[in-house]
């Protein structure tokens, strides 16, 4: 039974027994072969292998063990014996090869870790170039280049060929964007979310790739708006506000002036703030008037905005956001497809932040298709450099579970300096 309420204290090893838990201080993730700094003693065998470590001293955490350590063996006079007697030759053996075989799991993990890595990176570099090529887009279609329509078709299309090619495609948690950039990580953002939202919704090829197109050059019409209104922190006066709205007009004025651009993805722009209890913009349209792929770009756009809002001191987690979403806009956003999209993103969206069952910190970086309770996450060990973060595949480590997700707020200043929880979250696909 777990005593709570008491502190952690030092224990030696001859001390342990299996049930406890305890933290490796000062440890390199490198210098032993356990996953983690803090574990709880599975069975005697983990023990010896602390001791064949040279590791004497270890912290117990009362509020995680099954039991509480033992007395120390004495040697008659009430000291602890500091050097246990040698262990029989079998025994030695049996050390030697269960020490073996926890280092071959560390090096698999290692390896996988590496390779997980290089993924990531050339993830982030297609990401990179992605939203460059947004803001060409958006620059070409402003200077009325009917060209940029057919370039807009090709890039959608090749995300179409991933998110139809492999149904078990990835949502990546992305941070590689300067400041300059990430004006157009919205754009992307609610370019991939729509079509992983129509992917799973069952939207053909063709219309997928118009929907992409939509989402990819939704808000071109703000680039008719005065940049000040845009980045404007605090409430908007009324004809602030009717100026901002404006933006959907312009971006179909702007459109429809390049014969590349489809009609139905022109309407699709046009229409996604309108709302399906008419309280949306620009003509305050009911369902029935809606196009599917406005009521797709809806769902995206809604939480993409919840995530990133223009003042990041009022933006929400991704968790809080589908809450949010889910309590207070499912009347103005298409259920079935709200409900679609929270399966989508899984129960702990990529930017959440959680603690495991064995008390660490971590933060979601893609979710499981498979399995939502399990996705993987990129840890906080303050032993690791930040470079370096151990990445957790919840699904091969079927001890390990998350236990409750943490507000960035309630977060130690160092936990969010190393997990960098970005005031942008940006999204792609693996």
């Amino acid at each position: 039974m777990s005593e709570y309420g008491m502190p952690e204290y030092k224990v030696s090893l001859d001390q342990l027994r299996p049930g406890v838990f305890i933290r490796l201080d000062r440890r390199n993730w490198f210098s032993h072969p356990f996953l983690f700094n803090s574990f709880k003693i599975g069975d005697q065998g983990q023990i010896e292998v602390l001791r064949e470590l040279g590791i004497d001293v270890v912290t117990c955490i009362p509020e995680k063990s099954d039991c509480l350590p033992g007395r120390a063996k004495g040697n008659g006079n009430g000291a602890r014996v500091a050097v246990p007697p040698d262990p029989a030759p079998s025994a030695c053996d049996a050390l030697s090869s269960e020490l073996e075989r926890l280092w071959c799991i560390k090096r698999e993990r290692a390896e996988r870790l590496r390779k997980k890595r290089q993924a990531i990176a050339k993830c982030e570099e297609r990401y990179v170039d992605a939203v460059r090529l947004a803001a060409e887009l958006r620059r070409g279609v402003l200077a009325g280049e009917n060209a940029k329509g057919a370039e807009a078709e090709a890039f959608v299309s090749r995300l179409a060929e991933v998110f139809l090619g492999d149904p078990e495609s990835t949502l990546h948690l992305m941070n590689v964007l300067t400041p300059e950039e990430q004006i157009y990580s919205h754009e992307l953002n609610v370019t991939i979310l729509s079509m992983m939202l129509a992917r799973e919704g069952g939207l053909k090829r063709e219309r997928l790739v118009l929907l992409g197109m939509a989402a990819l050059l939704h808000d071109v019409g703000k680039e008719r708006i005065d940049r000040k209104l845009l980045k404007k922190r605090g409430p908007l006066t009324r004809p602030e506000v009717q100026l901002l709205q404006r933006h959907v007009e312009l971006g179909r004025d702007l459109l429809m002036k390049l014969p590349a651009m489809p009609l139905r993805m022109v309407e699709a722009v046009y229409q996604h703030h309108e709302m399906l209890d008419g309280s949306g913009y620009p003509l305050g349209l009911t369902a029935g008037a809606i196009c599917t792929e406005a009521r797709l770009l809806a769902v995206a756009n809604v939480y993409d905005n919840l995530c990133n809002h223009q003042d990041p001191d009022r933006s929400l987690t991704p968790y809080l956001s589908l809450s949010y979403m889910f309590t207070q806009r499912r009347d103005q956003l298409d259920a079935e497809l709200l409900s679609l999209f929270i399966r989508c993103m899984g129960v702990y969206p990529p930017g959440t932040v959680v603690q495991l069952s064995n008390g660490s910190i971590g933060m979601v970086m893609a979710v499981n298709p498979d399995n939502q309770l399990c996705p993987s996450l990129v840890m906080y060990d303050p032993e690791i450099p930040r470079k370096e973060a151990l990445i957790v595949d919840l699904a091969e480590e079927p001890e390990l579970k998350v236990e409750k997700s943490i507000r960035l707020s309630h977060l130690p200043a160092e936990i969010l300096a190393y997990l960098s929880p970005r005031t942008r979250i940006s999204y792609f696909v693996e």
